[in-house]
């Protein structure tokens, strides 16, 4: 098997094997590790996190630091 190279799938891998769901910026975005970075880059304050239900009403789910 070949290592990942680029950085959107070396963080893929960690949050993969690490058992965390994606990636969130607070107040900000939030990404699954299924759809990694679809802004199209990862930035120095987004933080490993865990998938949690939402009722807000914008989205469909959020990431926060902590498992539901």
């Amino acid at each position: 098997m070949t290592p990942p190279t680029c950085v959107v799938e070396i963080v893929r891998k960690y949050l993969v094997d690490n058992g965390y769901d994606g990636l969130f910026s607070e107040g900000v975005c939030a990404c699954t590790h299924e759809d990694l970075a679809p802004c199209g880059q990862i930035e120095g304050n987004c933080t490993a996190g865990f998938k949690t239900p939402c009722n807000c009403g914008e989205h469909d789910y959020h990431i926060e630091e902590t498992k539901p």
